[in-house]
């Protein structure tokens, strides 16, 4: 089994060569070797793929996902003799402890507000509310502090009035922002094998992506972050490709530096093995400091 995620975001051709992925753009060739490679996410419908490559994948056992025109996994490829791991991954997943969904829930909320402290802290702005609030979060948010400080914190950054729902250029491109955060760390879920519709908190049954809108959550003030820093401009393609840009950026987890897609992967990793019972704790996503 590999350990490479290959991700395809541009124009190409995929095709077998010799035991090797062969990769062709219009800017050059990259060839692969199957051994190691875990999963190949092709995150463009730009993107074609030879009928010779998809049998010798199958026979590998290396998983193939498709994404949409928005870069949510759409489909993957499963061969008739399916791989045991995702079958027993799903398995896990509907089995999950309810109380460890609940502990899960718990570090991921304390992680978010914690993020969202040190944002307002950036920007000057008092945060002794939402602290006292942080202070009386009880296992598994059952008193729901973290919408109660979301209705906090968002005005106190953008301005009093503002409000998630409302249809300002800032709520745009925060929903622009936390879309491609929802998209990566879909692929990321569906890469390591189980279902993004199951969650641990959100559970709605009209959302296709449940998991993912649960662990994403310390990772969305990067984007609150990336807004703030264009509060003033137009939603313009500049602004999109910056707020695209948010996932190469360097964060910390588990007090290393990564950039934010390889951390989101690492974060989720640690997640499956909490809930899994495979350890105590999970990494905590921050911010780095500034020099």
């Amino acid at each position: 089994m590999g350990w490479e995620t290959i991700y395809i975001t541009q124009k190409s051709k995929l095709s077998y060569k010799a035991n090797n992925l062969l990769i062709q753009t219009t800017m050059d060739v990259k060839t692969i070797p199957f051994h190691r490679i875990n999963c190949i996410i092709v995150a463009t419908t730009q993107s074609v793929i030879t009928g010779y490559l998809i049998s010798k994948l199958i026979e590998q056992n290396i998983k193939v996902v498709f994404c949409s025109e928005n870069h949510n996994p759409c489909a993957e490829l499963t061969g008739y003799y399916s791989n045991v791991n995702k079958n027993q991954n799903i398995e896990n997943q509907i089995s999950w402890p309810i109380n460890k969904k609940q502990d899960l829930w718990t570090l991921v909320v304390k992680n978010k507000i914690e993020n969202q402290i040190v944002v307002l802290d950036k920007s000057d702005i008092d945060t002794k509310e939402i602290i006292d609030e942080y202070n009386s979060i009880i296992e598994n948010d059952e008193t729901n502090r973290e919408a109660v400080i979301a209705k906090k914190y968002f005005p106190a950054l953008f301005g009093d009035g503002f409000t998630r729902t409302n249809e300002s250029t800032l709520s745009i491109m925060l929903n622009y922002g936390y879309t491609i955060l929802l998209s990566a760390s879909n692929q990321e879920i569906v890469s390591q094998g189980y279902l993004t519709q199951l969650g641990i908190h959100h559970h709605s049954v009209r959302n296709d992506f449940n998991l993912s809108s649960d662990l994403m959550e310390p990772f969305r003030q990067f984007v609150d972050m990336k807004v703030l820093e264009h509060k003033d401009n137009y939603f313009d393609d500049y602004v999109k490709l910056e707020l695209v840009d948010v996932l190469n950026q360097e964060i910390i987890f588990d007090e290393k530096t990564y950039i934010l897609k390889n951390a989101l992967s690492k974060y989720i990793h640690d997640c499956f093995e909490f809930l899994n019972g495979k350890r105590d704790q999970i990494g905590k996503v921050g911010m780095k400091d500034e020099e």
